[in-house]
């Protein structure tokens, strides 16, 4: 069975906030998804990780954009969702976007300046599940719990 997973990492604690990052991120169309959030939602190794059940946050770029802006913090999204072989993750920060979307081994989107956690990785058409994982480990942000 595949890995199936997307979160949204942001840098900080934000767990007393996440009111305000769940209005930002729309969540509160639902007051379920609100609870649902608030109770998977857990500061570790210095990012407050919110687990996005739908797959559907995580790639909501302009919405994590305006969310960094927001709370003048850095911010990762990740998706894998291996049975398909699609890979995501994105990184705001300081107004900047750094975006990479491959599915199926053909690249979605690749826009931004590579990050410096990139280097050394196949991130391009073959990009794999280690590839994603390795970038969420050497920021901190242990993906694959």
């Amino acid at each position: 069975m595949g890995l199936s997973k997307a979160i949204i990492a942001i840098k900080g604690n934000y767990l007393d906030r996440l009111e305000k990052v769940t209005d930002i991120l729309n969540y509160m169309e639902d007051g379920n998804i609100f609870e649902e959030l608030s109770q998977t939602a857990k500061f570790d190794n210095g990012w407050t990780i919110l687990l996005d059940e739908e797959m559907v946050f995580a790639t909501e770029d302009d919405l994590l954009l305006e969310l960094s802006d927001e709370l003048e913090t850095e911010i990762f999204s990740f998706v894998v969702q291996s049975t398909s072989a699609t890979y995501f993750f994105s990184n705001f920060k300081d107004g900047e976007s750094r975006v990479f979307f491959a599915q199926d081994g053909e690249i979605v989107i690749d826009i931004g300046d590579k990050l410096k956690e990139e280097k050394g990785l196949n991130i391009n058409e073959k990009v794999s599940i280690d590839d994603i994982l390795r970038i969420s480990k050497i920021i901190g942000i242990d993906f694959a719990e």
